[in-house]
């Protein structure tokens, strides 16, 4: 744990139990930000349908909860102080989680290339994405929202929850990170899936 220090920040209060300087970080003396994104560009099967998908005829619209507005890689220490939400000191996204969660819907699915351009829009609506420990050494990434198809007047045509949660390997930021992206991974195959769903039950009718 304490020979990574140089690469990965543990949460605060963790950072403190273990002695290890360097995590908030000094203005004499401050470790350069590590900037994280959901990786490599992947294109599925799905994408590659386009139009011819479900997915290929909706727009894709992901809104997150104003908390989670900034690049902050925020974490909550549920074992402790469930109500607090803090932030890795120098660790970041690369953008706004939201706008990272909508480049890998768009690549794994295939949606509609811009915002406004189908008859219907699936909005996804993000209320937590964080890395959550339950225990100092226990802890997961924690992705949680809802998901609204509705069509040009508005309309809500279906709706589902969204809670999905994956293991960390690691009880720091790089950790919390991984397990978010396989969050994000995992909401995509529950999407495509939902969708394939839609569109036999007939409920895609409307969207083009």
């Amino acid at each position: 744990m304490i020979a990574s220090r140089a690469r990965r920040c543990l949460p605060a209060a963790l950072a403190f139990a273990f002695f290890l300087p360097g995590c908030v970080g000094t203005a004499h003396n401050e470790a350069p930000a590590a900037v994280y994104d959901f990786g490599l560009p992947a294109f599925s099967e799905n994408a590659g349908a386009g139009a011819d998908g479900p997915a290929g005829r909706l727009a894709l619209d992901v809104r997150a909860a104003p908390w989670l507005g900034g690049p902050e890689i925020d974490y909550r220490l549920a074992y402790g102080d469930p109500l607090r939400r803090s932030q890795y000191a120098n660790s970041r996204w690369a953008a706004p989680p939201a706008l990272l969660l909508a480049q890998q819907l768009r690549l794994r699915i295939g949606f509609a290339a811009a915002d406004g351009v189908a008859d219907c829009t699936l909005r996804v609506e993000l209320q937590e994405f964080s890395h959550v420990f339950t225990a100092p050494q226990i802890s997961h990434g924690a992705l949680l929202g809802r998901i609204r198809l509705i069509d040009g007047k508005r309309r809500r045509l279906a709706g589902r929850a969204v809670d999905i949660e994956r293991p960390a390997r690691e009880a720091d930021a790089a950790g919390g990170v991984q397990a978010l992206v396989e969050a994000g991974e995992e909401l995509a195959r529950q999407l495509a899936a939902w969708l394939d769903r839609l569109e036999r039950e007939g409920k895609l009718e409307t969207c083009g």
